[in-house]
């Protein structure tokens, strides 16, 4: 009676153990990961980049962002040197630097250069489909030689007359790009409460699905040559970031840009462009008291007939909450070297990198 009942339970082991072979395929490879639906987005991981001023000149290279970008390396992903001019014969005007590029490289960093328009050529560079092959062939040659991660266009002070040259251009510069698996960002203005002949040339949707992220440059609502105000008032900033996130085709689209410096408008003529240090000194110097603007989300001050705005930590943790809340691709300082130094923990805390 005994040994009946074991050969039993033998038999019942055998029958469920075959069972689960052939429902699971023990012992064979693991299923495939499911795949994702058509039009379903991935997400990169976060981008923290700073962007990245040259030295001064008749100053070292360890001056300008270098300091900077060395203390806060940690806390950014890459860094967006301005470096290169595109001319009208269709080469590159560097002002590269070796240092920089080994300390970057060093510290772990990715770079992304800019690519910016030289004054008066942006006629032909965009407009001559000639000179755009030789402006785009020179770029992946630089890519190519210099062992960058990407590229950042950011031609600027465009008319609207150019947006679909624009969109031509990165049309026939992002194939190149991504056949060698470099990145490519382009910075574009905002659009929203922003003049159609500043922003015009910048078509978001056509520029999305020619690059890997459009860089929007939240900043400057007020700028050098306008009345006083604050540079990003965090209403503006939230609209325009959620304008482009619809445009661009999804979050996963989007740099936020953020301001980093301030304006010094006297009473008559041009503003100033301040980095924090200098702002905070001035107030000093002058005896002035620093008011925050808690609608606009900005401090700013007055002293002898000049208006001062400009950045800190309280600002720039407002505009982060706003960037949390969208969760954009990454986010841009412009610059290094001009922000409040507290800053950074709170980019830390509220959108830290390679999450």
């Amino acid at each position: 009676m005994r040994k009946s009942k074991l050969i039993a339970v033998l038999v019942l082991v055998v029958f469920v153990c075959s069972t689960i072979v052939l429902l699971s395929g023990c012992g064979q490879k693991a299923a495939p990961k499911p795949i994702p639906e058509p039009g379903a987005s991935i997400k990169p991981p976060r981008m923290v980049i700073g962007y990245y001023e040259n030295p001064w000149p008749g100053t070292p290279d360890q001056t300008g962002s270098f300091p900077s970008m060395k203390t806060f390396a940690k806390s950014m992903s890459g860094v967006g040197p301005f470096w290169y001019k595109a001319t009208v014969d269709g080469t590159l005007e560097s002002k590269d630097s070796q240092l920089v590029y080994d300390t970057a490289k060093g510290l772990g960093l990715k770079m992304y250069p800019l690519i910016t328009n030289k004054t008066g050529a942006t006629d032909t560079v965009l407009g001559d489909p000639a000179v755009r092959t030789k402006v785009t062939d020179s770029i992946v040659k630089i890519v190519q030689e210099r062992g960058y991660d990407g590229v950042n266009i950011d031609f600027e002070l465009l008319q609207p007359k150019h947006r679909e040259n624009l969109t031509a251009f990165m049309a026939e510069l992002y194939p190149k790009l991504k056949a060698i698996n470099k990145t490519v960002i382009i910075s574009v203005f905002p659009q929203v409460d922003v003049a159609e002949d500043v922003s015009g040339a910048y078509d978001y949707s056509a520029l999305a699905q020619n690059s890997d992220f459009l860089q929007i440059m939240l900043y400057d609502n007020h700028w050098a040559t306008s009345k006083p105000g604050p540079l990003a008032p965090i209403d503006w900033y939230e609209k325009n970031l959620q304008y482009a996130i619809e445009k661009a085709g999804g979050p996963h689209k989007v740099i936020a840009g953020i301001s980093a410096y301030g304006y010094d408008w006297p009473a008559n003529g041009d503003a100033e462009t301040m980095r924090y240090a200098e702002s905070i000194a001035r107030a000093d110097q002058r005896g002035a008291t620093i008011e925050y603007d808690e609608a606009a989300q900005a401090p700013h001050y007055k002293y002898d007939g000049h208006e001062l705005w400009f950045e800190n930590d309280k600002s720039t943790a407002a505009k982060l909450d706003i960037v949390a809340k969208y969760d954009p691709a990454g986010i841009a300082i412009w610059r290094l070297g001009q922000e409040q130094p507290e800053i950074w923990p709170i980019i830390d805390k509220k959108f830290p990198k390679q999450q």
